[in-house]
């Protein structure tokens, strides 16, 4: 059972790997074959089998011999680690779909932002559908979705205001916060806010290490989406067993 899921994330990862490539660019992803970004060949099926093929070529093109990015073999592997920690999280139920289609997209999104610091209505939005659909499907999970919605989009919308406001440039885009309320319908308020925290803490650290090489300042811009997407991760899979362990040792005290 767990193989056929590893598998199926994977394949999901070579999916991923398209719609990140293809979105921003503004090509279809559901239409067209995939081919070499180096040379215009098309790929063949022995080409498209999720991580082996990468292997096998050992990372480049077998047409032309470009290099073949290390990220889609980390995205492929990234998609079914997901698939599989997501099984051993809520089980064999039907939520387990949409979340497994929502965390796909997350990975997407990672990318995309990381590479045009754009965080697409075409990906946000279905992501947001699946979160909302993932929590229709538990009880209560109606209200924990809009006080995650409201909560994490809020949050962010009063951050850009602020900022905005103060330092008269714009320090955070729409898509943050449409981002925002994607994660928010599947970790409701508490692991919304966790999921900032540590996407803060992360930011720091790379702010940090910029400017320790000298490659930045405190005025260099970070894509924030790219922070909140394995934040968001981690926090659906492991935040709710912190957030206990925090309040007992609180109440310990």
């Amino acid at each position: 059972m767990l193989g056929w899921i590893a598998i199926a994330g994977a394949i999901l990862g070579s999916a991923v790997t398209a719609i990140a490539h293809r979105v921003p660019r503004g090509i279809s992803w559901v239409r067209g074959r995939s081919a070499c970004g180096t040379c215009g060949n098309l790929l063949g099926a022995r080409d498209l089998v999720p991580v082996l093929s990468w292997v096998a070529s050992r990372g480049r093109c077998r047409h032309c011999g470009a290099r073949v990015a290390l990220r889609y073999p980390i995205t492929e592997l990234w998609c079914a680690a997901w698939l599989l920690l997501l099984f051993r999280t809520v089980g064999p139920h039907w939520v387990f779909v949409p979340l497994a289609f929502w965390g796909c997209l997350l990975v997407a999104l990672f990318w995309i932002d990381l590479d045009f610091q754009l965080l697409p209505d075409a990906l946000t939005l279905p992501g947001t559908l699946f979160g909302v659909t993932a929590a229709l499907m538990i009880p209560g999970g109606g209200w924990h979705a809009i006080g995650g919605m409201a909560v994490g989009s809020g949050l962010l919308w009063l951050l850009a205001w602020g900022y905005l406001r103060i330092r008269k440039i714009e320090g955070m885009g729409g898509g943050d916060i449409k981002l925002a309320a994607m994660m928010g319908a599947v970790l409701g308020w508490q692991l919304v806010l966790l999921a900032f925290f540590l996407a803060a803490l992360a930011g720091s650290l790379w702010g940090g290490l910029l400017i320790l090489r000298r490659k930045g300042d405190g005025l260099t811009a970070l894509p924030f989406g790219t922070l909140l997407v394995p934040a968001t991760m981690v926090a659906f899979l492991w935040g709710n067993g912190w957030i206990g362990a925090y309040l007992r040792l609180v109440r310990g005290w």
